[in-house]
C-alpha cells in the first residue's frame, strides 16, 4: 500500500480520473456507514462517543504516521514536529480543528441521530463561503448567495420540520451538529501552510495522533463506559476506526492526486446521502417530508460550491 504523497503510477489520464472518483466514492460512503454504526453502538451498546474518537483518532494516526515511516524514514515523518514555525499550528490544527470536528460530531450523532448530524456538518461550506467574503472584504457571487440560502433554509427545514418556533431534535443535539460544522470549517481554512509545506497525509497523520493524546484527557481509552462488549460490538467499533476512518481517510485523501479537491468535495457529498438513507432505512429514523426537502437543500447547497469550484479550475487547467 503507498501512501498518497507518493507520485501515482503513469497511467492514462482519464484512468486516473475514474480512480481517483472511484476512490473518493467509497470513503463518501464508509464516512456514512461509520455514522450509522456509530448511532448503533452509542443507542445499544452505551459506548461513549469521545472514547470512540479516542481511538479511532489514535489507530489512524499511528497507521499513517507508521506507514510513512515505513516508506520514508524517520526524519521525513519527524520534519514538521521538528520546526519550531510548524509545531504550535499543528497542535492548533489538531485540537481545534480534526479533535473538535471529530467529538462534536460523534457527540451530535450520540444526541441526535446519523443523519441529522452529517447533514448538520455539510453546512460547513456555507460558513467557509461567508468568512471568505468577510475576509476578502468583497460580496458573494450569485452563486455562493443561492448556496449559502439553500444551507440556511435546508437547516432551518431539518431542525424545525418547517414550522416556526419548533424543534424536531434535542438542542444537545443541535449544538454539536453546529459545532461540528464550525469546527470542519475551521479544519478546512486552518491548515493551508501546513498542507503545502509538508503535505496531507503527514499533517492529517499528525493531527489524528496529536488530537487523539488530547483526547485522552476528556475520554481516556481505559473507560469506555458501561459497555456490554460482544462481538457484534466489537464488529461494530472495528468498522468506525478501520473502515469509516482509517481506510476512509487513506482513500480520500490518495483521491486528491486524481482529483481536484473541487471535484472531490463534490463526490463527498455522497456521505451525508448514504447516512440519510441508512438512518430511515436501517435505524428506523422517520424524516418528515419538510425534513426531506431541507436535507436535499442542504446537499444541493454544497453541492452549486463544489460544482463551482470545479469549473473554475477546468477553464483554468483544461484536460
Amino acid at each position: 500500500m503507498a501512501t498518497p504523497d507518493i507520485p501515482p503510477a503513469l497511467l492514462p489520464s482519464r484512468t486516473r480520473h475514474g480512480l481517483g472518483f472511484a476512490m473518493a466514492l467509497v470513503a463518501a460512503v464508509f464516512w456514512g456507514l461509520s455514522a450509522l454504526a456509530a448511532q448503533s453502538l452509542f443507542d445499544k451498546a452505551h459506548l461513549f462517543a469521545g472514547w470512540l474518537v479516542s481511538a479511532r483518532m489514535g489507530v489512524t494516526g499511528l497507521s499513517l504516521l507508521g506507514l510513512l515511516w515505513w516508506q520514508k524514514g524517520p526524519a521525513y515523518v519527524l520534519a514538521p514536529v521538528r520546526d519550531r514555525h510548524s509545531r504550535g499550528r499543528l497542535l492548533i490544527f489538531s485540537a481545534l480543528g480534526l479533535w473538535a470536528v471529530q467529538y462534536s460530531y460523534l457527540v451530535a450523532i450520540h444526541d441526535g441521530n446519523a443523519a441529522t448530524a452529517t447533514l448538520l456538518q455539510y453546512t460547513a461550506p456555507a460558513v467557509i463561503t461567508l468568512y471568505v467574503a468577510v475576509a476578502a472584504r468583497h460580496l458573494p457571487t450569485h452563486r455562493q448567495v443561492l448556496a449559502v440560502l439553500l444551507s440556511l433554509i435546508g437547516t432551518w427545514l431539518l431542525v424545525s420540520g418547517g414550522q416556526a418556533g419548533a424543534l424536531t431534535l434535542s438542542a444537545a443535539g443541535l449544538f454539536w451538529g453546529l459545532l461540528s460544522s464550525a469546527s470542519l470549517a475551521f479544519y478546512t481554512l486552518y491548515p493551508g501552510r501546513l498542507l503545502r509545506e509538508w503535505g496531507p497525509t503527514r499533517i492529517v497523520g499528525w493531527g489524528m495522533l496529536i488530537g487523539s493524546m488530547l483526547s485522552q484527557l476528556v475520554a481516556p481509552l481505559w473507560r469506555p463506559g458501561t459497555v456490554q462488549w460482544s462481538w457484534d460490538v466489537v464488529g461494530l467499533a472495528g468498522f468506525v476506526v478501520f473502515i469509516g476512518t482509517l481506510a476512509a481517510f487513506w482513500l480520500y485523501l490518495a483521491s486528491l492526486r486524481q482529483l481536484s479537491p473541487s471535484v472531490a468535495s463534490l463526490v463527498a457529498t455522497a456521505e451525508p446521502l448514504v447516512a440519510t438513507a441508512g438512518s430511515v432505512l436501517w435505524l428506523g429514523v422517520t424524516l418528515h417530508l419538510f425534513q426531506e426537502i431541507g436535507a436535499a437543500a442542504i446537499v444541493c447547497g454544497v453541492a452549486v460550491l463544489a460544482i463551482r469550484g470545479s469549473s473554475r479550475k477546468n477553464n483554468k487547467s483544461p484536460g
